[in-house]
């Protein structure tokens, strides 16, 4: 009986483990789309979770949504940044092509290509947003941008920003949904927002 009762119990555990081996990389999957509010993130998760699925027409269809999207960003960011843009939009090209033609073999190095692009994307807007400030305009939205592609690449390298960088992309965020209202942040608080996410986009580029 105990005999039984211990193969019983092998056989279970094994059971257990193969359904979890199975089961646990497809929640995984699942989920890599949350927590994107924006694009070209949103898109980008998209791409993602379909590759893991396997549907790559679907995966290259969502990247190039997010190659587009990226370059008419080119449009809106100051002259010295719009190259920038487009080269970070070509890369979501690029990558969309790489799936199509099987080249691109996981989803970690999709991921590796999301926190490049979107930690371009957040040097494009913080220069853009220290043009604007030199222009002597309010540069709280430019630097919203910068801090949403900060986050947006943080998130997909898996490594965390520093405090100082998480608190201006917060505070910003926040400052961003007052200024759309017509107020104005203060120069001050504009300037450490500034150096927060300055110093975030240097430190996490130096992982990348």
């Amino acid at each position: 009986m105990a005999y039984m009762n211990t193969k019983t119990h092998s056989i279970l555990g094994s059971l257990i483990t193969a359904t979890l081996l199975t089961t646990v990389p497809a929640l995984c999957a699942q989920t890599a789309a949350r927590g994107f509010e924006n694009e070209p993130d949103r898109s980008m998760a998209a791409a993602h979770d379909s590759f893991v699925k396997g549907d790559k027409h679907r995966a290259a269809a969502n990247l190039e949504k997010a190659s587009r999207w990226v370059k008419k960003q080119a449009d809106e960011v100051g002259k010295a940044s719009s190259a920038g843009m487009k080269d970070a939009g070509e890369e979501l090209e690029k990558l969309g092509e790489g799936v199509k033609k099987g080249t691109v073999k996981s989803g970690d190095e999709m991921k590796k290509t999301f926190a490049k692009v979107d930690h371009e994307i957040a040097s494009c807007w913080h220069k853009t947003a220290e043009d604007t400030k030199n222009a002597g305009r309010d540069s709280t939205a430019d630097l919203k941008k910068a801090g949403e592609a900060l986050e947006g690449s943080a998130k997909w390298s898996g490594h965390q920003l520093s405090e100082g960088a998480r608190d201006s992309v917060r505070a910003v965020k926040k400052a961003g949904k007052a200024t759309g209202e017509g107020s104005q942040a203060a120069a001050k608080d504009v300037d450490r927002w500034f150096k927060g996410i300055g110093q975030g986009i240097k430190e996490l580029g130096r992982r990348l």
